[in-house]
């Protein structure tokens, strides 16, 4: 999905495993062991209107994504991301929003990219037609364990695809699928009821990905809701405003490889089209993600964010 970084070729290949078709839907009951929770770090967005993300914990990746003829993030997305388009809304919430762009006019036939639009697209080889944003917390800011939870409103609009999720610090060394990565929310604009929790890993990734699914009562797209996992070794769960519905372990993937006990980083953003996300309608102009905050907190102990 991103170009300018030594490591984006990475997350380019990281970025295919969230375009994964769910292999499973599983219930659970709400944990009835509580647990001691000690907060060790948070995103509010608590600023003035305006304002982008804390550089001392997040990158912005820009660009369209491509790699060596993979275009749009490697899942044919159709966004081209940029800073601007990630700021506080003075209210509380992170805002990501992706906006509709000139591409074909009657002043530019051949869709080039021109000074209204100059976002080159390689899925096209014209003008993107989306601008959004994508960050992530690499060689910032890592976490193991724990439990990670986000309250926010989910883009709406169909061919909309926000997520939030994580990949495996050692990404740039083993690649993907053997570094892991974990979806904490990922969702559709077409779908105002849906909620994918997944894991990537070796022999499990891409269309063959672990996902749980949740039907929330009331639409996500206009409702602000709690998306959370709790990681332990050998173990991931998701939960959906306080009910688990999800489950993975160790020695549910088995024979294939468990990569989740090392540290991982955060991933958030909101592309456009794409295999998960699907055509976008062409009467959208405009969707916006709305992040209320992100929470890391251990559980009985046993959690650990390291800051580079």
């Amino acid at each position: 999905m991103r170009k300018p970084f030594i490591f984006k070729a990475f997350l380019v290949i990281a970025s295919l495993v969230i375009a994964s078709t769910p292999t499973t839907s599983m219930a659970f009951n709400p944990t009835a062991t509580p647990v001691k929770k000690k907060l060790l770090w948070s995103q509010e967005f608590n600023t003035a209107k305006g304002k982008t993300v804390n550089y001392g914990f997040w990158t912005h990746e820009i660009g369209d994504g491509s790699l060596n003829g993979i275009p749009g993030w490697g899942n044919n997305e159709e966004q081209y991301y940029i800073k601007p388009a990630a700021r506080t809304n003075g209210a509380g919430q992170l805002v990501i929003t992706a906006t509709r762009m000139p591409v074909v006019t009657p002043d530019n036939p051949s869709g080039e990219p021109t000074e209204a639009n100059p976002y080159l697209c390689t899925l096209t080889y014209k003008a993107c037609a989306w601008t959004s944003a994508r960050m992530h917390t690499n060689k910032k800011i890592f976490f193991k364990y724990g439990r990670i939870e986000t309250r926010l409103k989910v883009a709406k609009g169909d061919g909309a695809w926000p997520a939030i999720w994580m990949l495996g610090k050692n990404l740039e060394t083993v690649g993907w699928p053997k570094s892991g990565e974990i979806d904490i929310i990922e969702a559709t604009g077409g779908d105002p009821f849906t909620v994918h929790g997944t894991v990537h890993g070796p022999g499990y990734s891409g269309g063959d990905a672990n996902t749980g699914l949740i039907q929330s009562k009331k639409s996500i797209h206009d409702t602000y809701n709690v998306y959370a996992i709790e990681w332990n070794k050998n173990r991931i769960s998701w939960f959906f405003n306080g009910k688990k519905y999800h489950e993975v372990t160790a020695a549910s993937v088995k024979p294939n490889a468990w990569p989740f006990n090392q540290e991982f980083y955060l991933v958030m953003n909101l592309a456009m089209g794409g295999w998960f996300g699907g055509q976008v309608d062409p009467d959208l102009t405009k969707t916006q993600l709305f992040v209320d905050y992100i929470r890391y907190y251990s559980i009985n102990g046993v959690g650990k964010v390291t800051r580079k």
